[in-house]
């Protein structure tokens, strides 16, 4: 800071009487006070109240501490927790917190209400899309399989034993694994 500045800068006091200036600045902070009277009161104001500080840190503290100090605090800790613990009071904080609740939401606004409704309404139209298509795959898959087992049970089957509903069930898990891992197959496709 240079003596031709008339700027005054209150925050370099603090670092000027703890000596925490470089040399340049110490030098023209030293040019400044000595034209500019404000700051110089203010020097002398702060060096007092340091002196002042130190004085009083220095002298001994006796603090006379009663000798059932401890078991005076704990029993006001334990008077001024009883209205926690009973249940009229978890009531009336839970009607605080619903109060406090709707006025926020009061607060909000209809625009921004609406945005919320909007994005709410849309994630349950996602949702739901998403539980009826998986609805009706497993619909069409379990009729498909319904037809297709009366098709094998009538043409191919007729008399047949065991070995032939066997080879059915067998058929009819391949057919199943083939589906899963062409699904994975996309999937996979569809990632990268």
């Amino acid at each position: 800071m240079s003596s031709d500045n008339n700027i005054c800068q209150n925050d370099q006091i603090a670092a000027f009487v703890d000596d925490e200036l470089d040399p340049a600045h110490r030098l023209a902070f030293e040019d400044h006070v000595r034209g500019c009277d404000s700051c110089a009161a203010e020097l002398r104001a702060h060096r007092t109240f340091m002196r002042e500080l130190d004085t009083a840190l220095a002298g001994r503290f006796d603090l006379e501490v009663p000798p059932d100090f401890a078991k005076v605090v704990a029993v006001h800790a334990e008077n001024d927790m009883r209205g926690v613990r009973d249940r009229a009071e978890h009531r009336r904080a839970l009607r605080y917190c619903i109060i406090l609740g709707l006025v926020a939401f009061a607060l909000l606004g209809v625009a921004s209400s609406r945005a919320v409704f909007a994005s709410v309404q849309a994630f349950f139209k996602a949702t739901l899309g998403i539980i009826s298509l998986f609805g009706k795959t497993i619909y069409d898959a379990m009729a498909g399989f319904s037809v297709l087992a009366r098709v094998f049970r009538r043409g191919l089957i007729g008399n047949a034993g065991r070995a032939d509903l066997m080879a059915l069930l067998l058929f009819a898990f391949v057919i199943c694994l083939l589906t899963l891992l062409i699904s994975r197959y996309h999937r996979t496709r569809v990632l990268d």
